[in-house]
């Protein structure tokens, strides 16, 4: 038998938001304080680190500045992993777009956003042109006790793509069985530690079936002040 349980997660049409601050450092700051306050997870240890370059996608993109990004980080960082963009449909012909993909241990993930910093400001383009994704997978605590919450049947998780903008994608499973006190309490407790906003509109409880089974979600909404 399945728990309830809350997510917050965004929506199908949007798979981003952005950070409360804009430069690297103060986002990393951030990052760091939030996972250490709230989650299981180290800042210097994130569970994948991806850096991928991309060649041109049209006209407007500045080609041979692409190129020597490319050079410039295999000499960095050594040979890459090339593949398409994409492969046209229902073709199945790869597109005329590449992409470079470096894969690197937790432990280097400092010395690539350095690299970025280094190579900071980027020109323009329509993908990339260097695009550092990095996760972290965790349990919720509680920011107070350092304790970890109980009853978490899932693994939260934060997606972060740094390039010329700084996005992110949260995944966090509250182990709530309903919107009580209790919930909001915690809510409050955490969202000053966040480094991205938590928008409550895509806060949603599991509901479970007679057969312990999790078919839909609902949306939640903090009750009025009285």
């Amino acid at each position: 038998m399945k728990r309830p349980y809350i997510v917050y997660s965004l929506s199908k049409d949007r798979t981003t938001q952005k950070f409360n601050k804009t430069k690297f450092p103060d986002i990393i700051k951030d990052i760091d304080k939030f996972l250490q306050s709230c989650t299981t997870a180290n800042v210097k240890k994130p569970n994948k680190v991806e850096l991928t370059a991309y060649t041109s996608y049209d006209d407007t993109d500045p080609k041979e500045l692409l190129f020597d990004i490319i050079k410039k980080t295999e000499e960095k960082f050594g040979q890459s992993d090339m593949e398409p963009l994409a492969y046209h449909y229902p073709s199945g012909v790869p597109h005329e777009t590449n992409k470079y993909i470096w894969k690197f241990s937790n432990d280097r993930l400092d010395e690539v956003i350095q690299y970025l910093l280094d190579n900071s400001p980027m020109p323009k383009s329509s993908f990339g042109p260097l695009q550092l994704y990095f996760t972290y997978d965790f349990k919720l605590i509680d920011p107070t006790t350092k304790s970890v919450l109980q009853n978490q049947a899932y693994t939260s998780y934060l997606i972060i793509w740094f390039s010329r903008g700084k996005a992110c994608a949260p995944t966090l499973f509250f182990p709530f069985e309903q919107a009580d006190k209790d919930f909001w309490k915690y809510i409050d407790s955490i969202n000053s530690l966040l480094p991205f906003k938590l928008e409550e509109k895509y806060l949603r409880i599991a509901h479970v079936n007679k057969h312990g089974e999790v078919k839909s979600f609902k949306k939640i909404q903090r009750p009025a002040e009285t």
